[in-house]
């Protein structure tokens, strides 16, 4: 598991969030199917669905930068384990690599997953390896607390009045654009005490990055007998490249590019390049509970975790590096869909990259593109996303669906 502390903290969850709905179990793998390692397997639209999905995908990839959601670049469908649709603007296709933006969160979120799965994180209540002085208070802030964006410190992101007062501007293309780790303890004192008030930080998720450097490149953390990651004690940024390559990117046949800041630091709170099959894949992964070709890649209840509100914050659209999907009174307002199903779960990412997972229909959809973050964007790309959704059966209806889905 992820730690004894992290199976005592679920049960107090429980007892919290007893008249929530319950989260809709993960499908498995279909029987027969192959897994998409090397590519996807193709099936099509079902007919009485085909048209409606259709029109929503024309009408988005038709659209310009100055209309409502912008230009839409890329959007790539998984129903059931097959590649169903995909469609792409001009001068974009299959194998163009496009940026994660904020969804590189929920790539960083995994790679703690799975180095708690190898041993080399023994518990994520224990405070998180950081750049902070022993006498820091923020030293001693968990790994969950920063999955969790619960870890209190004086930073703003979401709600920002302008580019002055907003942290990620300041910090990835202002003062701290050579060194984030370094904005960071100068100028993010400690505020709030951890683990009680969510504020969305990508500052908390580029320190993620950088324990994770840390735990992978030390050889006293290594305990799994299955791994050779830590024959050598080093932290470059090509060596740790290739480490979560062999980590996570390679087992699942994604051809992924994370990138680091001018001191080194991986910024895994906003940049890791992939192609929209590629970042299928890995929504794929989480649809599948962490499992992929029968190995356990992610902590088993790592993927639960992941989706849904782990602490009792007023907050009710985040997880631990993954966005909730849908609530019918999100707070903050704006942050979610409004309308059903209500199990959808999303890795999101600045001017409109969406990874949206759908447990109730065994679905998967990217959407990458360029928008403008203000106005009408957001709501009106979770609605599209819902929309597509909708038009798929429930998983308990899908023996209705042609085979060949």
């Amino acid at each position: 598991m992820f730690g004894k502390s992290l199976v005592l903290g679920a049960l107090c969850w429980m007892g919290q969030v007893a008249v929530a709905q319950e989260l809709v179990p993960l499908p498995p793998q279909p029987e027969g199917l192959a897994w998409p390692t090397t590519s996807w397997e193709e099936g099509a639209l079902a007919d009485e669905i085909d048209g409606d999905v259709r029109a929503l995908v024309d009408d988005v990839m038709g659209r310009e930068l100055a209309d409502v959601m912008g230009e839409t670049r890329a959007v790539v469908i998984i129903h059931r384990g097959k590649l169903v649709f995909e469609a792409y603007r001009d001068g974009f296709g299959p194998d163009t690599k496009q940026v994660s933006w904020s969804m590189a969160k929920s790539v960083t979120s995994a790679l703690v997953g799975r180095a708690v799965e190898l041993g080399l994180i023994e518990d994520i209540d224990y405070p998180m390896p950081s750049p902070f002085a022993e006498d820091d208070p923020r030293s001693e802030i968990t790994w969950r607390q920063w999955l969790t964006m619960t870890d209190g410190l004086d930073y703003t992101e979401i709600g920002s009045t302008g580019l002055e007062d907003n942290d990620v501007v300041q910090m990835m293309y202002g003062p701290g654009r050579f060194d984030v780790i370094q904005y960071v303890v100068d100028e993010l004192p400690l505020v709030r005490e951890p683990g009680i008030t969510w504020n969305y930080s990508t500052a908390g998720f580029h320190l993620i990055g950088r324990a994770l450097q840390a735990v992978v490149s030390d050889n006293t953390t290594c305990s799994h007998p299955e791994t050779n990651l830590c024959a050598e004690a080093k932290a470059d940024q090509q060596w740790f490249s290739g480490t979560v390559s062999e980590l996570l990117f390679d087992p699942i046949g994604m051809d992924a590019v994370p990138e680091f800041d001018s001191a080194g630091t991986f910024l895994g709170g906003s940049l890791v390049w992939a192609s929209a099959r590629d970042f299928a894949k890995f929504g794929y992964l989480y649809l599948r509970d962490g499992v992929w070709e029968g190995e356990r890649l992610l902590p088993e209840g790592w993927v639960d975790f992941s989706r849904h509100d782990p602490v009792a914050t007023e907050a009710n659209v985040y997880g631990a590096g993954w966005w909730l999907g849908a609530d019918p009174d999100p707070i903050p307002a704006g942050q979610a869909a409004t309308t059903p199903p209500w199990d959808a779960f999303s890795a999101q990412g600045h001017e409109g990259q969406t990874i949206w997972v759908v447990p109730s229909k065994d679905l998967v959809i990217v959407h990458l593109g360029l928008m403008a973050n203000a106005g009408e964007n957001w709501p009106a790309l979770y609605e599209w996303n819902q929309s597509i959704v909708r038009a798929f059966p429930d998983v308990s209806t899908r023996d209705n669906v042609p085979s060949d889905n």
